[in-house]
């Protein structure tokens, strides 16, 4: 079976399937060797680790870099945050989309921010090339709906999931819930996968996993927490002029 479609299955069972955001290689490792199944990327840690605000700041070739770093250091699926596909360039972003197959990711999330209408030319435009080049990518439709502050955001995130469906979504990514109330209203509405961030009033696997959530990523939570112990950790040592905190 191939990772695609090992990844696929990972979104249909029973479990949420639980994924933590990588931003280098070390990161990837770890993740793999906690018995995760799966590995994400964060394109704002990335962009952060190498010195670049988020929303695609970071060219694209270094971030293709990285990527083929941490899927030849690891052998489990990964899945690329890309962003808004780093290009309105239909043709670049084909060739974009084959350069993540070619090195093996498994799935991408694509994002909305841009508008309905311009994301669903280019979900329908790589889901077109995928059927024609005769590939597979698991494509994770990311909604902006709840940080954007549109009206009705349950409602249109529910009608977004239906044209996201029908133009070769594989799954749907909310970002911005905040309680299980409106989580359950979602996932109850819409037939894709849904995927969650599990922020600290989500934090809980198994209540998520009773909402029907089939997805929990951490996005950049996990790089901040991480850089957030060896902040403590630094401040500590020059404060204490001691080096007692590495042992």
């Amino acid at each position: 079976m191939n990772q695609y479609q090992i990844f696929y299955d990972l979104h249909h069972q029973a479990q949420s399937l639980l994924l933590a955001n990588a931003w280098n290689v070390k990161s990837a490792q770890i993740i793999e060797k906690a018995g995760f199944s799966a590995i994400a990327t964060s394109s704002g840690a990335i962009a952060d680790s190498l010195g670049y605000k988020d929303g695609e700041q970071i060219p694209f070739d270094e971030l293709l870099y990285i990527v083929k770093r941490i899927k030849a250091s690891t052998g489990i699926p990964l899945t690329v945050d890309l962003e808004r596909g780093y290009t309105n360039d239909l043709d670049v972003l084909h060739s974009h989309i084959q350069q993540m197959i070619d090195i093996g990711v498994a799935g991408i999330n694509l994002e909305d921010n841009q508008g309905e209408d311009i994301f669903l030319e280019k979900l329908k435009s790589i889901t077109n090339y995928l059927r024609e080049t005769n590939q597979n990518l698991f494509i994770n439709a990311r909604t902006d709906v709840f940080v954007q502050k549109i009206d009705h955001p349950t409602e249109t995130v529910i009608s977004r999931a239906k044209l996201y469906k029908e133009a070769g979504a594989d799954g749907l990514f909310v970002i911005g819930l905040k309680d299980t109330d409106t989580v359950r209203k979602i996932v109850s509405a819409v037939e894709l996968p849904v995927n969650v961030v599990g922020i600290s009033a989500l934090s809980s696997v198994d209540e998520l996993t009773d909402c029907g959530v089939k997805r929990i990523s951490m996005a950049g939570i996990l790089y901040g927490a991480g850089y957030g112990k060896i902040d403590a950790i630094v401040h500590s040592i020059k404060k204490e002029n001691s080096l007692s905190q590495l042992y």
